[in-house]
């Protein structure tokens, strides 16, 4: 059912940011913001960053992706992004550890900066399924939800000992400004390496240079097979 509004992300073009998958000016060798990232980071960011699938505004992902989280939690939304996450995870894991060098030892979501009492609703759906021992995480009450900068003192991650090799999963990418700042703060208390694992990479449709990437997937077409990890740039769009 949800590959009827599922999109795989695309391969790395002139035109299309190989980090985030999003839209980038042609002749620059990132987006905007994954370039801001860059340059505010000296480059301790996330080793990899794997979208499962774009999630345009208003469609049914982005539908899924706000409401299994709201004060009135959808059971259908739920199960249907765990499925999602699950079965992707079982398929490419192992193109991750590739593409990393080791396979994820220890796991996280970036936490909540609204505030949110407990665990992170990611966190609670997914529990010991993964059966890999969870990081503890703080967020710097300094920023706020509203917050799409990246800063290198956002979060504090509690790593034990021996050597972590983090999995950060996320459900909504439109920045990525979160999720860097997190993979930074990873790399500063030592781990050695970072992979992020995100649900869905927002397409904002006002956005006048989204409109090719939403005519790219205009067709309804979703393959669990595909994985974006193993996308080497030589797809025609």
């Amino acid at each position: 059912m949800q590959r009827n509004y599922l999109r795989n992300p695309l391969p790395p073009y002139p035109w299309i940011c190989p980090t985030c998958r999003g839209v980038r000016t042609e002749g620059y060798p990132l987006c905007f913001r994954c370039q801001s990232h860059r340059d505010h980071s000296d480059g301790g960011l996330a080793d990899l960053v794997v979208p499962i699938s774009y999630s345009p505004r208003k469609g049914q992902h982005h539908h899924n992706l706000r409401t299994y989280k709201g004060t009135a939690p959808s059971e259908q939304a739920r199960w249907s992004l765990l499925a999602v996450l699950l079965l992707f995870l079982h398929d490419h894991l192992a193109c991750i550890a590739k593409r990393t060098g080791a396979t994820p030892t220890h796991v996280t979501t970036v936490p909540s900066t609204r505030g949110r009492p407990g665990q992170h609703p990611l966190a609670s759906l997914i529990g010991s399924r993964l059966d890999l021992p969870w990081i503890a995480c703080a967020a710097n009450s300094e920023y706020g939800p509203d917050d799409r900068e990246f800063h290198p003192d956002w979060f504090a991650p509690t790593l034990g000992d021996g050597p972590v090799h983090a999995l950060i999963l996320d459900d909504t990418w439109t920045t990525g400004a979160r999720a860097q700042s997190l993979a930074y703060a990873l790399k500063s208390a030592g781990a050695a390496t970072v992979a992020t694992v995100v649900l869905g990479r927002h397409v904002d449709p006002d956005y006048p240079p989204s409109k090719r990437l939403l005519s790219a997937i205009a067709t309804p077409v979703f393959d669990t097979v595909h994985c974006s990890v193993e996308d080497d740039g030589t797809q025609v769009l």
